[in-house]
């Protein structure tokens, strides 16, 4: 893995897919490292895409209100159940 502090330019789809990609990646390894369980690391991971989804754009690009409005409208999904 490259440092991810190097500058990179993104051109294409498919390398704007690949380096989200590896950031998600690295967040995983972070999960592991910290000692998550790998059912909450593959929840984490499912969520995650499917919030890239539906962003619709580069993840790195989100905000606060993309999330909100996702929680908003994911009802099936852990991400939308009201917190307890």
């Amino acid at each position: 893995m490259r440092s991810i502090d190097s500058t990179r330019r993104l051109g294409t789809a498919q390398e704007i897919e690949d380096y989200e990609q590896e950031l998600v990646d690295r967040f995983l390894l972070a999960s592991v490292g910290a000692g998550c369980r790998d059912s909450t690391i593959a929840g984490d991971r499912s969520v995650l895409f499917e919030f890239i989804r539906f962003l619709g754009r580069p993840a790195w690009t989100a905000r606060p209100a993309d999330a909100d409005r996702y929680r908003r409208t994911s009802g099936g999904t852990s991400a939308g159940r009201t917190p307890r």
